[in-house]
């Protein structure tokens, strides 16, 4: 229990009364438990009335045929749709995934046009406004991706089954279809088709293979294809041909990695977060392996076409739906946090980030990626820069003025969700917002929901979508703790980012976090001073005091963006996370002989 206002300036921790043991740190299930609660994700067990409606929404279309069982869509169902089954359409999607909610095709028109189809599950069919599953959907919002667990937004049998685009079977969609030219503009002159579909994905590529594609690795003129490089189960069915499929990736690239490039160059900027990736024992819970997961040119092939594809779909919300519209806005970064992270680059590498608007700033990192060859470096920039960044949030249009539809980080006027129903809720209200400005003025003006209640919605989206993100990280946080208690990991270069009176911030290049360390867990054989910089800030003087594991330096000035050699292991107490045990100066692997 707590009492508000109790907590003073100089207590460490709020004054709590009847205190409960929740379970045992370092207990995967009670720290899930625990991360779920503190986020307010804890989604539970879906609802009896849930499971039944779920079963009873695609009974219609469910087979069995002696073994094998599924589901296909029921001839009522193609009414009304345009029909791509006979289309060469596949999905990229991690090696794990199973809710498969977005499917791409390309079409060589000639004379340097291209027609980029993006085909997204059609979620909405499914679930009906105010549904027994439309409601529980609404109270989630959203998937929760932890380490060893998905935490879904809707029950299996619409997210693994009905809804996920799979491979060689039909599956119902909403597409969004547009004409492009390979420099990576769109063809003005030629209108976009929004529509229901029917599709029938060819096959289900993963991110690994997809990338062997690109570069060539496979399915370049070899007599037999490399089962390691593009696995059997992974190539494609219904008629089309491994060349084929391969002949559209790399098409899809060049064309993406064109638009990539038209995007930055007008001001786009992209300070992607380092997600970690795990590999975990046959328990299920105990990590073997974790490292940054990679961001390849086949992610960012699949990322352009689906920021496209939102951007066009936010664009007909706009003009057929008016103040419903929901859109998704990023406001600019906060400019003290900005000028302040701006000034310790200019300290500390003597570089000017000009944080005067979104293209200034995109051009001097474009600038500093140049310039500088130090890797770490630029990773320590783009780590500082995100700390003052705002999250982007959902609002209906009307509720908002139209200056602030804008999305920074995009450098565009509006932008939207709609590739993503399967695990996002937003997505599921857009879907109904982009049917009915299709269906006429009437729909839109009939439509149930009006702006003040789809703002509402959006408020409840944004509060699940912070706690499922920061419950992702805390989760990653528990698993590398874990991880680093069975594999402490000495001598790793670390960067320092900012500093306090008694700790400083690390960043740790190669597992791509940073974590607080903490200068009283060094007492024992190190001194230290703090002391302020004007204009500058706090740096810190440490001498060695006494013999330790055989270091031999005396002095060492702590100061933003010097290297520091540390241990990374994990805390042995409460609450579990990782622990930084200074060892001294950075010393490259060959200085060191």
């Amino acid at each position: 229990k707590y009492v508000y206002g109790s907590w003073k300036e100089d207590f460490k921790w709020p004054p709590c009364t009847d205190v409960e043991p929740f379970g045992h740190t370092g207990n995967i299930e009670d720290e899930t438990r625990a991360l779920l609660l503190e986020f307010d994700v804890d989604h539970g067990e879906f609802p009896a009335s849930v499971l039944e409606e779920s079963q009873q929404v695609v009974a219609s279309g469910q087979y069995t045929h002696g073994s094998e069982s599924g589901w296909r869509p029921t001839p009522d169902m193609y009414v009304g749709r345009r029909d791509y089954r006979k289309q060469r359409i596949f999905t990229i999607d991690p090696t794990t995934a199973k809710d498969l909610d977005d499917a791409l095709h390309i079409t060589d028109l000639g004379g340097g046009v291209v027609e980029i189809g993006v085909h997204i599950a059609d979620v909405s069919y499914f679930v009906a406004p105010e549904s027994a599953i439309d409601v529980e959907a609404q109270r989630r919002c959203t998937t929760v991706y932890l380490v060893d667990r998905t935490i879904p937004m809707l029950p299996r049998p619409l997210c693994e089954v009905a809804c996920s685009l799979n491979e060689n079977v039909e599956r119902l969609a909403f597409s969004c279809v547009w004409r492009m030219n390979k420099d990576g503009t769109i063809v003005k002159d030629h209108k976009v088709w929004y529509g229901r579909t029917v599709i029938k994905s060819c096959a289900r590529l993963d991110y690994a293979t997809a990338q062997n594609i690109i570069e060539k690795k496979v399915a370049f003129g070899e007599n037999e294809i490399d089962e390691c490089l593009w696995p059997t189960s992974r190539r494609p069915t219904g008629g089309h041909t491994i060349d084929e499929v391969a002949a559209d990736v790399r098409l899809m690239n060049e064309i993406a990695q064109a638009r990539r490039r038209l995007r930055f160059q007008s001001g786009a900027i992209a300070l992607n977060a380092v997600k970690l990736t795990f590999k975990l024992e046959n328990d299920g819970e105990t990590p073997l392996m974790c490292e940054p997961y990679p961001i390849r040119d086949s992610n960012k092939l699949v990322e352009e076409y689906m920021l496209l594809a939102n951007y066009l779909v936010a664009q007909r919300l706009i003009t057929h739906a008016g103040a419903r519209a929901l859109l998704r806005h990023h406001e600019p970064p906060l400019y003290d946090g900005l000028e302040q992270a701006a000034a310790l680059a200019k300290e500390a590498i003597g570089f000017h980030i000009d944080i005067s608007s979104s293209e200034s700033l995109q051009r001097s990192l474009n600038r500093l990626g140049r310039e500088c060859q130090d890797e770490i470096t630029l990773m320590c920039v783009t780590e500082l820069l995100k700390t003052p960044m705002r999250p982007a949030n959902y609002i209906a249009a009307g509720q908002i003025e139209e200056s602030k539809w804008a999305h920074f980080a995009l450098h565009i006027p509006y932008y939207t969700h709609f590739t993503s129903p399967i695990r996002r809720y937003a997505d599921v209200i857009v879907h109904r917002l982009l049917q009915a400005t299709l269906d006429g003025e009437e729909a839109v003006e009939d439509f149930p929901l009006d702006d003040v209640r789809i703002d509402s919605i959006c408020g409840n989206c944004n509060e699940k979508k912070d706690g499922s993100r920061k419950a992702q990280e805390r989760s990653d946080e528990v698993f590398l703790a874990l991880y680093l208690r069975r594999f402490p990991m000495k001598k790793q270069l670390g960067v320092v980012l900012s500093i306090g009176v008694k700790t400083f911030t690390v960043f740790i290049p190669k597992l791509g976090v940073s974590s607080v360390l903490y200068l009283e867990e060094h007492q024992n054989w190190i001194e230290y001073e703090p002391y302020e910089v004007p204009n500058i800030g706090n740096r810190i003087k440490l001498k060695r005091t006494q013999r330790h594991k055989g270091e031999q330096w005396q002095d060492l000035l702590i100061k933003n963006f010097c290297k520091i050699r540390v241990t990374c292991t994990c805390s042995d107490k409460p609450p579990l996370k990782v622990k930084l045990e200074l060892e001294g100066p950075w010393v490259a692997p060959n200085e060191s002989n």
